[in-house]
């Protein structure tokens, strides 16, 4: 079997604590020494992947919504958005009056002249304590981007911003005025197949497990899908199972039910 996890809510607590249970990391390793392969596959781009979460030992990563893809140690695929179609992004962001978080395979991008609403001071606050930059600005000659998260309030164009993402991208809504722009014809789905092609294994054999709707491409991708307990309620009516919480040892019951450990 091939099992992909999905990071936040899934692995680590989606709160202040950023908690990683033990019972997680012990599963996760039990399940690999008995055979099994173990992935990441994840909205974040590969920097943001944090040591301790890589200690835990997996084969590979699907990260940046399909646009990065390692196994084994070697890269795939990486794949970056155009520079043009970067700096009209940009442009759109701020017409529209959103906090956008520009994401790369080897840095992050803000916008400097901009409100900083939402989630993001606290995701600024959050990097800074793991000692990821995140003070580059979207000025810089370099500025690219692999996917992005922007925020939005009552004062963005959210309807502008859509229209105009359109061709390129895939909104994805994450609640609670938080959006995430994936490339099209890439996702945590396009992710799995290629895995499973690298591999020489039917997608019969494969496992996700996630907790919000990001998640969807990749439950759906799978032959089997997990919504974790603390799943938003949309993901637990289309999975196939339902674990525990992340903090009820939720990996290690769903590993556990189809006996990889």
């Amino acid at each position: 079997m091939i099992v992909f996890f999905d990071i936040d809510g899934t692995i680590i607590s989606d709160d202040d604590k950023h908690v990683v249970p033990e019972s997680a990391v012990n599963a996760i390793r039990t399940a690999r020494k008995n055979g099994h392969l173990m992935y990441i596959n994840t909205g974040r781009t590969i920097m943001n992947v944090e040591p301790d979460l890589r200690n835990i030992g997996f084969d590979g990563y699907v990260c940046g919504c399909g646009t990065y893809i390692e196994c084994d140690g070697k890269v795939l695929l990486n794949r970056t958005v155009p520079k043009p179609l970067c700096r009209e992004i940009a442009r759109l962001v701020y017409e529209c009056d959103m906090t956008p978080v520009y994401e790369r395979s080897d840095s992050f991008f803000i916008d400097k002249r901009i409100r900083e609403i939402g989630g993001f001071p606290a995701l600024k606050a959050l990097f800074k304590t793991q000692g990821k930059d995140i003070s580059r600005d979207i000025s810089e000659e370099d500025f690219g981007f692999d996917k992005m998260v922007a925020w939005y309030d009552e004062k963005s164009d959210l309807e502008k911003f859509k229209r105009g993402i359109e061709k390129e991208f895939d909104y994805i809504d994450r609640g609670y005025g938080f959006c995430e722009l994936a490339v099209k014809g890439f996702s945590k789905g396009t992710g799995i197949e290629q895995v499973c092609r690298h591999h020489n294994i039917p997608i019969s054999e494969t496992i996700a497990i996630g907790d919000s709707l990001n998640d969807l491409p990749m439950l759906e991708a799978a032959a089997h899908s997990v919504a974790m307990g603390n799943s938003t309620e949309g993901l637990k009516e289309i999975s196939s199972f339902v674990t525990k919480d992340l903090y009820d040892d939720g990996i290690e019951y769903a590993l556990s039910h189809f006996d990889l450990i």
